[in-house]
């Protein structure tokens, strides 16, 4: 279940399609970073290949507070992260995404976008294998880590400390 989490963040890097396609159930459902929602595997391949003409990650995500819970054949992951992409388009073609991406670091070329995901997974790939396969995943975007949290006043870089 691990391998199987770690591997999609992997694929992330260079928007590898073959990597990414292994981690998934053929039926899941994706809560995009950029705001919208994609409906099983071929909907999540043709995203990465319009995303290989835009937004490029081009390092591995860095992730943190990273939480695993597993009860039977189901599990789920949380964690915060930052993923650098590499602007090489005319922005994602979400106004969503393209109005928090100036928020975080970035030099101009490169951007390290600050989220949060949940990943639900199931001992189940979706044929009748007992093969740990994502079946939902949800990442949005994370807080400017100097933004101060509503309620509390402290910031993300605070908290660290």
């Amino acid at each position: 279940m691990r391998r199987v989490h770690g591997q999609w963040w992997e694929a992330n890097q260079g928007l590898d399609v073959e990597r990414m396609r292994e981690c998934f159930a053929p039926g899941y459902l994706m809560w995009n970073l950029n705001g919208h929602p994609y409906y099983g595997l071929n909907e999540k391949i043709a995203l990465f290949q319009y995303y290989k003409g835009r937004l490029v990650p081009t390092e591995p995500p860095r992730l943190w507070d990273i939480r695993v819970v597993v009860d039977g054949d189901m599990a789920y992951v949380t964690s915060e992260g930052a993923l650098p992409f590499e602007v090489t388009g005319d922005g994602s073609g979400s106004a969503t995404l393209d109005a928090v991406v100036p928020l975080y670091d970035g030099d101009g070329r490169t951007v390290r976008v600050r989220f949060r995901e949940t990943c639900v997974l199931r001992r189940d790939d979706g044929e009748g294998g007992r093969v740990w396969k994502i079946w939902h995943f949800h990442c949005s975007p994370l807080a400017p880590e100097d933004e101060p949290r509503p309620g509390f006043g402290d910031t993300a870089a605070e908290r660290r400390r």
